[in-house]
């Protein structure tokens, strides 16, 4: 952007040009925050807590970008706030000198309210109250209770508040329910003769988590002279889900099944998510199938795409099919012998996408126990298992013929897009990798170059932590309405299909699908670039939202049951370092932070930018993936946040 002096013209002073931009505001917990401008072209843009002007996490708001550059950062300030991105705000009261106040539970909305009719409330009650005059630094704003949710002591409450504060609707409105319950009256194979292949002789079988009850993916496979045929069975909700009905229009809007940590609010109402479209054991059931030819070396033959009907004869877990590869039980001959022919198909498939520059993260996954009242008793890290895999490999391979079948069909549709990164993000992530000393000569924007990269930390402590941070380093992957690929997966054509009932996306591809297999059928679909488009970025903000409350309510449950272990002492691995202190990761993938000024018995430190680290005055350095141990202090249940102090003895 460029800046002008004062200049003269016609005898005239003319003022400076002022850099103005409008955008999304952005909060970060510590109270600065970025603008992010609907100009594409400029980046986000800096704005310290002072420089607010009245605005919070999430408004609309026009700014004047300033002269100072820092460190290749754009500075703003803001001018005006053109709309408010939240008028409801959930937290926690709490009562200072007789004053109810409310303490918002997203640290992002980094301000307090005086509650006006707050008088009757206990402290620790958590409300959902509407803002009635919104705050500007260094002053409060006011708000009105709307609803009391609970006791912040009640297990079940701040999950309730989570689905308050993300908009999280746990029910169907009455006209989906009559409309899905409706559906249920309908013969299954109506007015359908010859249009569907009948797959019910085949031996399929599902392969899901122990409690699920949504089950929209099932196999097949045989052995062939050439190699393989696998079918790969998705359930048919386009069947049943008609395009702009009641059930539709809800299922747009909410884009995904939200899987919080103690309960699933599906995106289609139960009577189809559960029961008409889940493909359940021993039960007919509609579906689109992708019947494929592979050779012994995973490479795709040739495929069809086709309607069917198919019974699913075995609902298996992962952890069943985990103990028949590893021989430790049976589940039958027929069922066996399936399960290692897709092992050894999905080993083919795994060599074959390493060799094209898959990139594979390892990231262990937090499964946290709870008690029949919603407490938390235990945390444990998840590997994830060869059984996992299978299934994992064999839906990329369905999802990519999927997409390569209607990109050469010339058809429009929603892809699953992940572009390469950023070079000044990757150069960031040098930088980061250096101080932890880890080689970073030969990283570049390529699949490969990342991969050598994860290669060369196998089995070293630091693993983990190199993963975290490479991943940092990567876009999102999002939806779009153009072929872009996906990087992460080293593919050139990739969409979601497989799950259509937990996932929108997948629904508009089956739709299109069936375009383009049936012709004469009545539900013809024809999006316009345009309508693709805006559907995509709203599903991709959905999703970023839905993922974001899922993260947040293990957040909760982790904080609550480390409330109970106030006092004990820990290993744990330094897992970023900040001007204000370091976060720790413990074993348990719990994460709680020590402030700077809890290391002051032991030395003066200070943030040593270059390094990437927190430097003693003594010599003494505390750097990413040093393996410490701390002293869990306290939890603030409020924000979720742990908090350590060193523990330099012995236990």
């Amino acid at each position: 952007m460029k800046y002008t002096r004062r200049t003269k013209r016609r005898g005239r002073r003319r003022s400076p040009r002022r850099n103005i931009t409008i955008g999304k505001l952005e909060l970060n917990p510590r109270g600065f925050g970025f603008v992010r401008p609907r100009d594409k072209r400029l980046p986000d843009i800096y704005i310290a807590e002072e420089d607010m002007g009245g605005a919070i996490h999430g408004d609309e708001v026009k700014i004047v970008i300033s002269k100072n550059y820092q460190k290749n950062r754009l500075y703003g300030k803001v001018k005006k706030v053109l709309s408010r991105g939240t008028t409801e705000i959930v937290g926690i009261t709490r009562c200072r000198n007789g004053v109810p106040l409310l303490f918002p539970l997203d640290r992002r909305y980094n301000f307090i309210l005086t509650l006006d009719d707050g008088e009757a409330l206990k402290d620790g009650a958590v409300v959902v109250v509407a803002i009635k005059k919104y705050p500007r630094f260094p002053f409060p704003g006011e708000g009105k209770v709307l609803r009391v949710l609970g006791d912040e002591d009640d297990p079940q409450v701040r999950v309730l508040a989570l689905m308050e504060e993300y908009k999280i609707k746990p029910n169907f409105p009455k006209d989906v329910l009559a409309e899905a319950e409706a559906l249920k009256n309908i013969p299954l194979l109506h007015n359908l003769p010859g249009e569907r292949k009948d797959f019910r002789n085949k031996f399929t079988l599902t392969i899901d988590p122990s409690d699920a009850k949504d089950f929209d993916d099932a196999l097949s496979i045989e052995e062939i002279d050439e190699g393989w045929r696998l079918g790969v069975h998705i359930a048919d909700v386009s069947e049943y889900v008609r395009p702009d009905s009641c059930i539709d229009l809800e299922a747009k809007e909410r884009s995904f099944s939200v899987y919080l940590v103690d309960r699933v609010i599906p995106m289609l109402p139960p009577q189809l998510s559960s029961d008409l479209c889940s493909l359940i054991e021993n039960e007919d059931r509609l579906c689109l199938t992708v019947e494929m030819v592979l050779d012994r070396r995973g490479d795709l033959l040739r495929y069809e795409i086709v309607p069917s009907v198919i019974r699913v004869r075995k609902r298996l877990t992962y952890e069943e099919v985990q103990e028949v590869l590893d021989g430790k039980r049976t589940l039958g001959r027929e069922a066996d012998k399936i399960l290692s022919h897709l092992a050894i198909l999905s080993n083919a498939l795994y060599k074959k996408r390493r060799k094209a520059g898959m990139i594979e993260f390892d990231f262990p996954e937090t499964k946290v126990e709870l008690d029949e009242e919603g407490t938390p008793i235990d945390i444990k890290a998840i590997e994830r298992t060869f059984a996992h895999r299978i299934i994992e490999h064999i839906m990329i391979l369905a999802n990519s013929v999927v997409a390569e079948y209607i990109f050469s069909n010339s058809a429009l549709t929603i892809y699953r897009v992940h572009e390469k990164p950023d070079v000044e993000k990757l150069t960031q992530l040098k930088k980061t990798l250096s101080s932890i000393g880890v080689g970073t000569k030969k990283i570049s924007p390529s699949n490969k170059a990342i991969n050598r990269l994860l290669k060369g930390v196998e089995g070293l402590p630091c693993k983990r932590l190199v993963h975290t941070l490479v991943l940092r380093s990567l876009p999102r992957a999002r939806y779009d309405s153009r072929c872009l690929g996906h990087f992460g997966l080293a593919l050139k054509y990739y969409l979601h299909f497989t799950s259509p009932i937990r996932r929108y996306p997948d629904l508009v591809v089956h739709r299109i699908v069936h375009t383009l297999i049936q012709k004469n059928r009545e539900t013809l679909i024809d999006f316009s670039v345009q309508e693709l488009s805006n559907l995509s970025a709203y599903i991709s903000a959905t999703e970023e939202k839905t993922e974001e409350a899922e993260r947040t309510s293990i957040k909760i449950k982790i904080a609550e049951y480390m409330e109970s272990k106030v006092g004990e002492v820990f290993d744990g691995v330094i897992s970023w370092v900040t001007p204000r202190g370091m976060f720790i990761e413990l074993d348990n993938t719990a994460e709680g932070f020590v402030p700077l000024e809890r290391l002051e018995p032991y030395d003066q430190f200070f943030y040593d930018e270059d390094d990437l680290c927190l430097r003693g005055r003594k010599g003494k350095a505390f750097r990413l993936g040093d393996i410490v141990r701390v002293r869990l202090t306290y939890v603030d249940k409020v924000s979720n946040l742990i908090y350590f102090q060193l523990f330099p003895g012995k236990e």
